[in-house]
């Protein structure tokens, strides 16, 4: 009788466990979400990603020769005040390359799997604007607090910088890309890939991967897990 009590006891303990560590919106219909069930979608959820922007490593005199575009990936230039340091003994010539090729970390983005219905559900019922109101018929991906390029880099070359990488597949490139600048220096850009190509559960893993200017960014998707009550929503 005491090991049947004490089985029992710690099924029921196992199962409050499982219950405090299933988010609340994966209990619930969306019609019943509240601002917490939203807050958790946003924030981790399999739709949704915060991931460190990576910079590209500068370019060869040489590449950036046979790329056609000198300016493309060159690197800071020494400045005077350096210049007169290794002059004057202060600091080497490799002290001095390395610190002009040394670029702060650019920080982490938010990525959406904008389309995906639980997404677009949360973002209403925290009263936020969707990044894009094409979501029938395309899938659309977007990147919050992009820091923009100081350079102009329009939707088209944006476009040919993306993808999505399935197993066995070719890569998925977007047909269209739609660019928000806003005042405080970021941008939020939505990447949209037509649904004429089926992304489906069989597709273990769905990589996003965008190169911004100088920087680059790559998040990994699970089909098998975006899912509500049973539903696909991409």
């Amino acid at each position: 009788m005491n090991r049947t009590h004490t089985c029992g006891l710690f099924l029921l303990a196992a199962t409050f466990l499982l219950a405090e560590d299933t988010p609340s919106w994966k209990t619930k219909p969306i019609e019943q979400w509240d601002s917490e069930d939203a807050k958790q979608i946003l924030a981790e959820s399999p739709w949704v990603g915060h991931v460190a922007l990576q910079t590209i490593r500068d370019r060869s005199p040489a590449e950036r020769r046979d790329s056609g575009d000198w300016d493309a990936g060159a690197g800071n230039g020494l400045g005077l005040a350096v210049l007169l340091e290794i002059l004057t003994g202060g600091r080497s010539m490799d002290e001095a390359i390395a610190r002009a090729h040394l670029t702060p970390s650019p920080g982490k983005v938010e990525i959406r799997w904008e389309s995906a219905m639980p997404v677009r559900a949360a973002e209403s019922k925290l009263g936020q604007t969707p990044a894009s109101t094409l979501h029938t018929g395309w899938y659309a991906i977007t990147l919050y607090d992009v820091p923009h390029p100081a350079k102009h880099w329009d939707a088209g070359k944006l476009k040919g910088l993306a993808y999505l990488k399935r197993e066995n597949k070719r890569d998925f490139k977007p047909s269209r890309v739609e660019i928000v600048q806003h005042e405080d220096g970021m941008a939020t850009i939505t990447y949209l890939f037509s649904r004429s190509e089926e992304i489906g559960r069989k597709d273990g893993s769905v990589i996003f991967v965008a190169q911004i200017d100088r920087l680059f960014v790559a998040q990994f998707f699970y089909p098998g897990t975006m899912q509500i009550g049973g539903q696909l929503e991409l």
